[in-house]
Order: structure tokens, then sequence, then C-alpha cells
């Protein structure tokens, strides 16, 4: 670590030699003078840059730094942002840094903003508002809300981003009770472009405040923000009722899917996946549904994938925050464990769905075997949520700029492996034919994926929609002009 160190006379002779493309050699000469005494400066050669700096969760297309700085306060982040500008330094602000997105790998030698310390959470239960800094995580969210009786739309893994999850949307399971997460936003505190201090709201700069719930991630950084919270319905607790599939059944599983099709209780949701044994070259269907309310009541609706013949069945009742302990028959911290580590080799493939086609799962079902026992070097695994839209629905279209209300489920095609390129040309094949075939049968007539479930391939039609990307290019240019946030699944400056 390199701590505050007030250099005039360097950053003076640095402002002599003009604009730079990329991060200057010291960080400390350029930034330092502007930083407040407890910001923080590391270089990517430092020892202990692991440890204190946060770290990606995947390595596929990962960005580089040449160094980091830990802002302090807020006024920490209007002079980097400033400096950066000025001297065309490329930077990218953290927090959770659970984003996969191959996007973020055109960022070379450029400059981390980690965001570790804006990390504070208050609760005014009252009044039934919750405050976050721009750094927290969802389970730093779990007790405060829990102990209150409230909640919050949220992610499924407690260690996403609560706001990188928000500039998108928030999809989730408590989707179906409460809506989306950019529904429940009331504020947000967001350094932009020209190193300002802004608030953004229904009622300051509506406009970029618009912009920000769905395409968020394309117009500054967030500091803190400001959510509406609910009463946790049935006291915080939940039915959680697993289900095991053999391979052969998944054709009944799929069918189980199709039945919620035009009817879903909005206090359900479902989440499935795939797993591969490579010892009997066959996959296992892994269901999870889980309900706000007693297991009687739970019954009447989860009839389906009974008559689906699962191999094994199990059941409990959780507090929502301990759910990854009971779920998948006890393997759901082991699954967390996974989605939240850091260091692994990720390659995945998102879209939405209004519509589950029976024969587009069978098939990708068959052919995905079929490729993870042609590539054993290769873990796959299918993951489907499943979460009722009905309260996501009742929001106007024309509200925020988050495009997709009308999705029904959510699709990752996911492969874990030791990075290579021969190996990320055969995943690539593979999973854009498989999505290809999706589409066909998703129910909508363009590629649709959630911006935080992109692979980064897609486009912005695919993220933005054709309605609502030439309004978010018009925000762009007025509040992104050079395009300092463009690293993310960007909007464009012109469409």
């Amino acid at each position: 670590m390199h701590s505050y160190i007030h250099l005039t006379l360097s950053l003076l002779a640095l402002l002599a030699t003009g604009p730079t493309s990329g991060a200057s050699e010291n960080l400390t000469a350029l930034y330092a003078s502007g930083l407040s005494p407890d910001a923080q400066i590391y270089y990517a050669t430092d020892t202990n840059w692991d440890t204190e700096v946060t770290q990606r969760w995947t390595l596929n297309s990962e960005p580089t730094f040449y160094g980091t700085i830990k802002p302090a306060i807020e006024a920490d982040i209007q002079h980097i942002v400033k400096i950066s500008a000025a001297y065309r330094v490329p930077f990218l602000a953290t927090a959770g840094g659970h984003g996969f997105s191959t996007t973020l790998g055109k960022l070379h030698n450029g400059l981390e903003i980690d965001l570790s310390n804006f990390n504070s959470v208050e609760l005014d239960a009252s009044h039934n508002e919750l405050t976050v800094g721009g750094a927290t995580v969802f389970s730093d969210l779990y007790a405060p809300l829990y102990d209150a009786g409230k909640l919050l739309p949220m992610g499924n893994a407690g260690c996403v981003g609560t706001m990188g999850a928000t500039l998108g949307a928030t999809v989730g399971p408590w989707q179906g009770i409460l809506g989306l997460g950019i529904d429940a936003l009331l504020s947000v505190r967001l350094v932009t472009a020209s190193g300002s201090l802004v608030t953004a709201s229904e009622s300051e700069n509506s406009e970029l405040f618009w912009g920000l719930r769905g395409a968020g991630h394309s117009f500054g950084i967030v500091t803190s923000a400001t959510f509406k919270v609910y009463d946790a319905p049935n006291n915080g607790n939940l039915t959680s009722i697993d289900f095991l599939y053999e391979g052969a059944s998944n054709g009944s599983v799929w069918e189980a899917l199709e039945s919620f099709d035009d009817f879903m209780p909005n206090e359900l949701s479902l989440t499935f996946f795939t797993i591969f044994n490579s010892s009997t070259s066959t996959a296992n269907i892994y269901v999870n549904a889980l309900y706000w309310g007693d297991s009687f009541e739970a019954a009447q609706y989860i009839s389906p994938f009974h008559n689906a013949g699962p191999v094994a069945t199990d059941q409990n009742i959780a507090p929502w925050t301990s759910l990854q302990d009971v779920a998948y028959f006890g393997l759901g911290a082991t699954l967390a464990a996974t989605s939240c580590g850091h260091g692994l080799y990720t390659n995945s493939y998102g879209l939405g769905l209004k519509k589950t086609d029976v024969a587009a799962f069978t098939s990708y079902f068959n052919d995905a075997t079929q490729f993870w026992t042609d590539n054993p070097e290769i873990t796959g695994s299918l993951v489907v949520q499943r979460y009722p839209n009905t309260v996501t629905l009742s929001v106007p279209d024309d509200v925020t700029a988050y495009p997709h209300r009308q999705m029904k489920t959510q699709l990752s095609m996911e492969n874990y492996y030791e990075g290579s390129s021969t190996l990320d040309s055969i995943v690539d094949s593979f999973c854009t034919k498989q999505r290809t075939k999706f589409q066909a049968t998703s129910g909508f007539e363009e590629l649709s994926v959630y911006v935080n479930y992109a692979r980064g391939d897609e486009g912005a039609l695919a993220w933005y929609s054709q309605r609502k990307i030439a309004k978010l290019a018009s925000l762009k240019r007025t509040w992104d002009p050079k395009q300092l946030f463009s690293w993310y699944n960007p909007v464009p400056i012109y469409y």
C-alpha cells in the first residue's frame, strides 16, 4: 500500500507533460495531492494487491489494472474522476466484483476505483427506508432487515453488489411479492463523468434517474442509494422444497415448468440447475421451490413437480436469511461458495424467455449432456430462474429504462474450466447455437437479455431494447459524452 503523500511539485510536472492514454506510472504523484488522508493507493505489483483490493469473480475477459485507489469520501471519487478524465486514464469502479460481462475485458492497464469503504447500512424501519453505501453486498443487508422484520428485492447470491444488481434491475426470488429492485429505489447519489456529485430521484434529475434504473452502469459511480423496504411476509420464514430428477425425466421437469406459464402465485419462486456426472455421462436436475407460506399452502401449487417423478425430495422451513443452509438438499452453501468465490474461469451465456418451450429445453438438455460427455475438461450447468412477474408488470414500462418486464424466465448456460482459447472456442460455438435455438422459441421477436446476465456479445438492443435505446443514447450524450463509463455492457452514445 502507498499511503497519502502530498506531491504538489510532481503533480505540476505531470500536468506540464499533458494528457496520456493509460494509467500514469506514478499514481501517487498524479492523484495523491487531491485525496483525503484516509484514501489509499495500491499498485498491481504490490504484494498485498490480492488481499487488499477487490478481486473479480471470474478470470474470463477480466479487465487489467495498473493500480487501484480506495477512496475514503465522496470528494475522493470526484477528484479521481476529474484527474482520470483530464489525463485519459481509463477507470472502472468496483464493489462486489461479481459482474461477468466480457465487455469488461476491453479495459487494459487502467485504474480501479475500489469502493470498499462505502459499505454503510442505515435502516429507518419506522419510515421503511434503507440507505446503503455503493459497495454493500446483499449479505450486508440480511441481519439489519431480518431483525427489523423488513425485506428488499435482492438477487440469489449474498456476495453480489447491491448497487451493481440494482443498476441493472435486480431480478431475484422476492420478485413475485416485491417486484424489481429498481422499483424500490427512491434516490441515488452518484459522481458523474464531469466529477460532479448529484442526486437523482423522481423529483431531482428525473431523466437521469429513469436511465439509472435499468442501464445505470453507464452513467456514473454510485456512492449511496436509498430504497423503500417492505414488511417481510410470514414472519420472514419460507417453505423450501427440493426435488432431484434423473436426466431421463428431464422432459417431465420442463413440462412442470411450462405449467406455470399462464399462472404462478406471487409467493412462489422456482430455481433449477443441472449437474453433470462424468462417471456415468448423465446429468441430474435439481429444483428448489420457495414459498412465502406454510407447506400446506405450498403443496397446492407444486404438485407438477411431484408428478414429474423425482428420485428424492426434501422440505424445510427457514428464515429467508438462511436458505442457502437448507436449499438443494443442503448443497446450497456449497453452491454459494462457488458462485461467490474468486479466481474461477467461467464462460456463461444468458437470455430471457416469455414462454417455456418444452421441446427446446429437452433438446438443449440432451445436446448439453452429450457436449459435457465429449468435453470432460468443461464443467457445465444450466441455471433456470422462474419468478412471477405480476408485480413487476404493475409498474408501467415507460417509468424506467429497464425493458424486460415481460420476461418470466431467466436462463444461464454456465461453463467452468481452466481458461484456454481452445476451450473458449468450443464453448462459444456450442452456446451461441443453443442461445439462438432458445431465442427462436422464447416468445420474443429479438434476443432479449437481462443486462446483468449478459455475456457481452449480444449488443445494446438485446440489453436495452429498440424502444428505449434512443432515449438512453441521448442521456449518455448529456451525462457522459466522453464515454468514461462504458466498460460494462455500455449504452452507445449515438443510436
